[in-house]
């Protein structure tokens, strides 16, 4: 007897039509936040210099060592603003939302006694498993660009496929 996989059992039990509009919302308003928190970073004198000076976590002087660097600053503005327009329009989702993921877990990681006082599950945790579930289930296919790209190409190789899958 073959039993059925976990997705199985969800598809079996879900309603196509609210689940696959939850998902794009879902998405579309991450991107969002996303979006407009790296373009207020981008637009503004803003530095990553006073979070990272005051990292409590496991590798805070890794951290605090980062604190003050330009190339660091751009690098956490300019993330959050290319991984909210990929959500949004729902391109490279899956490599974006793999580098979100990375970027929810250094958050997480650099104030880690902090983000961890009221248990280990915080808002970065939340950021990072909603990432995961975009990364695994093909997010810019639902009302994105990624269907339309990797319907235009006339041969997709593997990582093709993964760019845009």
């Amino acid at each position: 007897m073959r039993t059925q996989s976990t997705l199985g059992k969800i598809a079996e039990t879900t309603h196509e039509k609210s689940f696959g509009a939850a998902y794009v919302a879902l998405r579309v308003l991450l991107g969002g936040m996303f979006l407009t928190t790296g373009w207020a970073k981008i637009s503004t004198d803003w530095s990553a210099a006073t979070y990272l000076a005051a990292a409590d976590g496991p590798f805070s002087e890794w951290f605090r060592s980062l604190a003050g660097n330009g190339v660091i600053d751009a690098m956490n503005a300019w993330g959050l603003f290319l991984l909210g327009i990929a959500l949004l329009f729902g391109l490279l989702t899956r490599p974006a939302a793999i580098l979100g993921m990375l970027l929810m877990t250094l958050y997480y990681l650099a104030h880690f006694v902090s983000n961890t006082a009221m248990g280990y599950i915080d808002q970065h945790v939340i950021y990072a498993a909603v990432l995961a579930l975009f990364a695994a289930g093909g997010a810019g296919h639902a009302f994105g660009l990624n269907a339309i790209v990797l319907g235009n190409l006339r041969k997709s190789n593997t990582v093709v496929k993964f760019l845009f899958g």
